[in-house]
């Protein structure tokens, strides 16, 4: 009896497996970083083409110069493939070690090493040519060799045809010899003297096969080294190299690179795009644009802040960077020409910049005014705020003052009690308007301190500097403090 089971679970359907879609390249991610690594590409190609060019300009020229041998096929030979064969064994012969040794004797300084190393034969079947290209370090000397590799070679194969040739006739002497009076020995003699003479006219023309169509002339330009093809074929290689050290550095450590991807990140907008400052020299026409975009920020700002009241803002960064006290000196400046009685502050006590961007001499300042507070002299801190000048005028006019880091500037100087005396010697000013230049927000604690004291943050970002990770952890601190975030200035974005 045969039991058959049921089965306990239905088996479940199989379903076709759905391929995902192929994800689309990101040219454009690609692209921005071979954009923000220019600089290491161009450090790169420069490096590696011109290590090149100077190791090709070092190298002592080589010249080569070429001897031509026609090869005149004997009547024996029939077929095509007997006669590449024959010039395929000329080729290997023409460099064969009793050439060489018979060739260095006629060239001093040479031996079978050293030409066996500077020579080279090569055929051509189709027109029965042997070319011998030889190399030496003068023009002159490059074509004496090829000449006396190529004689020394006709002479050779002359010598070993009329060897064969000698040899065949001692052979046939010693045959007559033996033939004289046999029977019929007359009528093989007539014949074998007619082989003799044949002999003897191959004799004459012995190692005609081979002759020397075209010595060799000395050439006019070195065939080595070329300093230019060197270099061009360097300048491509090292433009590969560097471009995929620039992608394989986006790899491992990826950067923002766009101000739309920085804003999804952190959730603030983009208030205003500056261009990277010079280093070197001053644009007038770039200075221009600068001027013109700080006036626009100016005027998003002032649309942003409360007209009612006194606005406190401050400036900062995700990390140190000289570009945040020149948007905040700008800013400053813009907000002054708009008719703000303005006061800028260094607050960043560990990198202050802005005596120097102002031209100022180093004096008292923000490092005082916060000793003095912490040791509770309000009076003291409030005289080192100087009032704005009143104006005469009944229209509104702007002016801007500056309050530097101070000579012992520190971040130790930033506490709580300081910053609140600070803060409310600033409530009784005149001023309508007070920009801080304020530390950077990762990696500074007193930067929080600074932003809980203000009305509102302007950001200075660089996405090609900063790391994704990074912008998130900006929005978590800045989050912590609760301050509103106007948005950010991208700097090298226009």
């Amino acid at each position: 009896m045969i039991e058959q089971h049921k089965p306990s679970a239905q088996v479940a359907p199989l379903h076709r497996l759905e391929v995902p879609a192929e994800e689309p390249i990101d040219v454009g991610r690609y692209a921005n970083a071979l954009r923000r690594s220019k600089l290491l590409i161009v450090a790169i190609v420069v490096v590696v083409t011109g290590l090149v060019l100077l190791m090709s300009l070092a190298l002592p020229k080589t010249y080569s110069a070429k001897a031509t041998m026609l090869f005149n096929e004997d009547p024996t030979i029939t077929t095509t493939t007997d006669a590449e064969r024959q010039l395929a064994t000329i080729q290997k012969l023409l460099v064969t070690r009793d050439v060489l040794a018979s060739s260095a004797k006629r060239l001093p300084g040479e031996s079978v090493s050293s030409l066996a190393g500077n020579l080279q034969a090569s055929v051509d079947p189709t027109a029965n040519i042997i070319t011998i290209t030889a190399s030496g370090s003068s023009p002159a000397r490059a074509a004496r060799t090829a000449n006396v590799v190529a004689a020394a070679f006709l002479a050779r194969e002359r010598a070993g045809d009329i060897a064969r040739i000698q040899s065949a006739e001692k052979r046939l002497d010693a045959a007559i010899v033996g033939l004289k009076g046999t029977p019929g020995g007359a009528a093989q003699i007539a014949l074998i003297r007619e082989r003799l003479s044949e002999l003897s006219v191959s004799a004459a023309t012995a190692g005609s096969e081979l002759q020397l169509a075209d010595p060799a002339h000395p050439p006019a330009t070195a065939t080595s080294p070329r300093p230019l093809r060197n270099a061009g074929f360097a300048f491509v290689a090292a433009l590969f190299i560097a471009m995929l050290v620039a992608l394989g550095r986006e790899r491992v450590s990826p950067r923002i690179g766009e101000p739309r991807e920085l804003e999804r990140l952190t959730g603030y907008p983009i208030l205003s795009e500056m261009p990277e400052p010079r280093r070197f020299f001053r644009d007038p026409q770039a200075a221009l644009h600068e001027r013109e975009a700080h006036e626009a920020l100016a005027a998003v700002v002032a649309a942003h802040l409360p007209a009612q009241r006194r606005q406190i803002l401050m400036v900062t960064s995700p990390a140190a960077d000289e570009a945040k006290a020149r948007v905040t000196a700008g800013l400053s400046r813009a907000l002054a020409q708009a008719g703000e009685t303005a006061l800028v502050i260094d607050a960043d006590l560990r990198r202050p910049a802005l005596e120097q961007l102002f031209g100022m001499e180093q004096a008292p300042g923000l490092a005082e005014l916060l000793a003095a507070a912490r040791q509770g002299d309000s009076e003291a801190a409030g005289e080192m705020i100087v009032e704005p000048p009143r104006s005469a005028s009944p229209r509104r006019t702007g002016s801007l003052a500056v309050l530097g880091a101070g000579e012992a500037a520190s971040p130790a100087l930033v506490t709580e009690d300081a910053l609140r005396i600070l803060f409310d010697e600033l409530a009784r000013t005149g001023f309508s308007c007070v920009i801080l230049n304020g530390p950077p927000v990762l990696g500074y604690p007193e930067s929080r301190a600074w932003a809980r004291h203000v009305d509102a943050l302007v950001v200075v970002s660089r996405p090609d500097r900063a790391h994704p990770s990074d912008a998130v952890e900006l929005r978590n601190q800045l989050d912590l403090v609760g301050t509103p975030v106007l948005g950010h200035v991208v700097v090298g974005g226009a």
